[in-house]
């Protein structure tokens, strides 16, 4: 199967190895399938490269010399780890660079609005007079109703959009089934999705949680603890997870890092937007 397919005039569909990935780009008001087709082959391109540096990226972004001279895509990971928490590795945020890549890559080709969905890690584009709309959903069901919405216009400071929890694809310590972050790009997003994600923090009886390294062994969090299981908190350790990943999320709020987030524990959450781009379900 072709790694690149043109599923539609807007959408083209990246997939390959562990990554899938779709680019829609418009210009004028019409899609333009040709320009996401080569804002893909840089994905593809990417894809390699990270590959290459796989052992960087697993490193404590605050051990690396941010000034060495790395491929975009790398240097893009290595930046926004760093902006969130030095002792992130870069690996937490390559989603989001990979995003941040090919939807440069597709306006630099003239398009004027482009949506690159990462595996759930999203950048976005937007040049006067275009607009999107995104969906925060927790893990579930394709058809799960969203827990809200984002309308991003040009201009909001919005570039990305990334959610991390304990359900998703990277490993976390927190016990939140949601956090969505937005910030000014995807690789920013995508790393203090991870960092906030983990610090909603329970030692409640019914989490389970274990080594990172006996649940994936390639995983860059070593011997660190992580949640394996969540079962029912009652509302007091619901309320008290929410508020530590709430402190986590605070300074990077107001230290302009990110621009807003949204977070859920077990149907209890919080948020912080104050530009009102948030539509609660």
């Amino acid at each position: 199967m072709e790694p690149v397919q043109v599923l539609s005039h807007e959408l083209v569909l990246v997939d390959w190895g562990p990554t899938t990935m779709t680019i829609s780009a418009w210009a004028g008001g019409r899609p333009r399938p040709v320009m996401a087709a080569q804002a893909a082959r840089l994905a593809l391109h990417n894809l390699a490269v990270l590959a290459d540096f796989q052992q960087y990226l697993k490193r404590r972004s605050w051990e690396l010399d941010p000034a060495k001279d790395l491929p975009p895509v790398v240097a893009g990971a290595l930046a926004a780890a760093r902006a969130v928490d030095g002792a992130l590795t870069p690996l937490a945020a390559v989603a989001g660079a990979g995003a941040d890549q090919a939807a440069e890559a597709a306006a630099s080709l003239g398009a004027d609005r482009v949506i690159v969905n990462n595996g759930g890690d999203i950048a976005l584009r937007l040049a006067a007079g275009t607009s999107a709309r995104v969906g925060l959903a927790e893990p579930g069901p394709a058809d799960r109703p969203l827990a809200a919405a984002l309308s991003v216009r040009p201009g909001d400071g919005v570039g990305g959009v990334a959610s991390s929890g304990w359900q998703g694809r990277s490993l976390s310590a927190g016990v939140a089934d949601l956090v969505s972050v937005w910030a000014a790009d995807a690789a920013t997003a995508d790393a203090a999705a991870t960092w906030i994600a983990s610090g909603a923090v329970s030692d409640d009886q019914a989490v389970l949680k274990r080594p990172a390294a006996t649940v994936d062994p390639a995983s860059d969090l070593g011997h660190r603890l992580v949640t394996c299981r969540v079962g029912r908190l009652a509302r007091g350790p619901r309320l008290k997870a929410l508020g530590a990943a709430m402190a986590t999320a605070r300074p990077l709020f107001e230290t302009g890092v990110i621009t807003g987030c949204f977070i859920r524990v077990q149907g209890e959450s919080a948020w912080l937007d104050r530009a009102g781009r948030l539509e609660l379900a």
